[in-house]
């Protein structure tokens, strides 16, 4: 079983099809049992209702509505909250993430304890973006020793050791701190390739607000992994690698 955590602030024309993307996915992985639990982050537009709507006609489907906007980082939490199954996947209520790559973490959930998207498709955010990103990284790759293609990257996470990790991110820097702490405290990893889905985001993540949140969970990171919390954190991450050619043939 699987937990599929969808994350949405005014998504109103987006989660239906996000979570139609989710259950197609699901099926071509012969998933026997799954979840999808869509947390309405304080939507002032029709979101609300619609996540109402597809959870009285659908009973995998279960809706947590937080009463403001609390930000991605406490929506992914109260996700994991109330996720029943063992690992669980954040796919984002804007459909950005294409069903092929859903379905490939699906295929190879089991060869490590968190599975990894590598998007191919860079080109789908513009070059301010990708720099920035870049940049970001290379600062997690040097002081966290942590040599994964994209740190934000989509994912598979288990669920109890992601309960355990003491997550207080609260906005975009959730995946970093899930992947950081979870890495440093012994989990196996692998990556896949996939491709992020539409077009260029119309709508802006650099703000002061978020470079803010962005320094400070880096901060709180360094702190935990070096200074108060270095035996739960002290761990290398640990890659196995995946034989596509012989699982896919």
């Amino acid at each position: 079983m699987v937990t599929f955590i969808v994350p949405a602030f005014n998504e109103q024309d987006n989660v239906a099809p996000t979570v139609a993307t989710i259950r197609a996915a699901a099926v071509d992985a012969k998933l026997d049992t799954f979840e999808i639990v869509i947390v309405n982050d304080g939507s002032t537009d029709s979101t609300g209702a619609t996540i109402d709507g597809l959870a009285a006609a659908d009973r995998t489907i279960r809706p947590v509505h937080n009463p403001e906007n609390f930000g991605l980082g406490a929506s992914i939490r109260a996700g994991i909250a109330a996720a029943t199954a063992p690992s669980f996947m954040v796919v984002p209520g804007d459909n950005d993430v294409s069903k092929s790559t859903i379905l490939m973490m699906l295929i190879f959930r089991n060869e490590a304890d968190i599975i990894l998207m590598s998007p191919l498709n860079k080109e789908q955010r513009n070059l301010f973006r990708n720099i920035l990103s870049t940049i970001y990284q290379a600062a997690y790759m040097i002081f966290f020793g942590i040599y994964v293609v994209y740190i934000n990257a989509p994912g598979i996470w288990p669920t109890e050791r992601a309960r355990e990790a003491a997550l207080r991110a609260r906005r975009f820097s959730i995946i970093s701190e899930l992947n950081v702490k979870l890495l440093r405290m012994g989990c196996t990893f692998a990556e896949i390739p996939g491709y992020l889905q539409g077009g260029p985001k119309a709508r802006g993540t650099v703000t002061l607000r978020a470079l803010t949140e962005v320094v400070g969970s880096f901060i709180r990171l360094l702190v935990a992994v070096y200074i108060t919390d270095r035996q739960r954190f002290g761990s290398l991450p640990k890659r196995k690698q995946i034989d596509f050619v012989s699982r896919l043939s």
